[in-house]
């Protein structure tokens, strides 16, 4: 086992990435040093700046994951299997729980070797009543970097569970999404969702959808587990390529942001609060199951 304070550093061919294993097991960069239309090296999710990489937060970083449920859960508050929950407000003045707890901490660096890492985190039962453990394995090739996200329930009863990642992606003028979606959730005043509707045509991201005027922060369901970014001023696009119980995708784009997210997850925002909804996608892990997803971003030269 490594110093989880070290960053670690992998390399294949013309990518680079760079961890932060005491950040949340985060992402601080991910840079590639081929070919582009304008020469240099292109950041092909937001990078921490150097200071933050050294005392900021997994919200800093260019990816982090979300163990073991993602996005916010009312009030902090569910039932599951007969027992009443109730998580700390995690991000004050955020009114509910959010993004599980491996965001919040140092993982453990298992291995590591030039082009592949493996990082783990493991939470002992709290206000969160289950034992599991996380594990993030990395590996780099060339052109694309593959991120196996695994949880496991180490608890004695069955545990309600989901995962995702965290990505930033940049925004520069005339940013293209292309994404196979089926609906979308609605927000109330609380940011939790209220209402599906069909997908509105500026929102329609079938058939490709621009990101500059977009403001968003909404799950979308009925997703493939496909989705394309194109950059063209660039002349460069990354494929997003998730592998497992991914039926959902958080699109977040706030206004005035250079930035934009699209986060593969398993579930719907608030799932643990919506057992009418049957395409949830909360799971259920019984005690020593374990959940394994891979997420695969590849770089397409235009």
């Amino acid at each position: 086992m490594l110093d989880a304070l070290e960053m670690v550093t992998l390399r294949s061919g013309a990518l680079e990435c760079v961890l932060n294993p005491r950040c949340g097991g985060s992402i601080g960069r991910l840079t590639w040093h081929g070919p582009t239309a304008g020469g240099g090296p292109v950041e092909l999710m937001r990078p921490a700046a150097e200071q933050r990489m050294r005392d900021g937060s997994a919200h800093d970083m260019a990816c982090y994951p979300l163990f073991p449920f993602s996005n916010r859960i009312a009030e902090g508050r569910f039932h599951f299997a007969g027992r009443d929950v109730a998580l700390p407000l995690n991000q004050p003045p955020c009114p509910h729980a959010i993004h599980g707890h491996g965001w919040t901490s140092a993982w453990q660096v298992d291995r590591c070797d030039a082009a592949s890492a493996r990082l783990s985190f493991r939470h002992a039962a709290g206000a969160w009543p289950w034992s599991y453990t996380a594990v993030q394995t990395f590996g780099l090739e060339p052109d694309a970097i593959t991120v196996t996200l695994d949880l496991t329930n180490e608890g004695d009863t069955p545990m309600p569970s989901g995962m995702g990642l965290h990505p930033h992606f940049p925004k520069p003028a005339g940013t293209r999404v292309t994404a196979r979606l089926g609906s979308v959730w609605m927000n109330d005043a609380a940011m939790l969702p209220d209402q599906r509707i069909t997908l509105p045509e500026e929102w329609a991201f079938t058939g490709g959808a621009v990101m500059d005027e977009l403001v968003l922060d909404n799950c979308f369901a009925g997703w493939d587990g496909e989705a394309f970014i194109a950059w063209p001023d660039r002349k460069l696009g990354l494929s997003v390529t998730a592998e497992g119980p991914y039926g959902h995708l958080v699109v977040y784009a706030p206004m005035g942001g250079d930035f934009f997210c699209l986060e593969p997850v398993t579930h719907m925002t608030d799932a643990h609060n919506r057992p009418e909804e049957s395409d949830s996608g909360l799971l259920s892990l019984a005690p020593g199951e374990r959940l394994s997803t891979t997420v695969r971003f590849a770089i397409e030269v235009l």
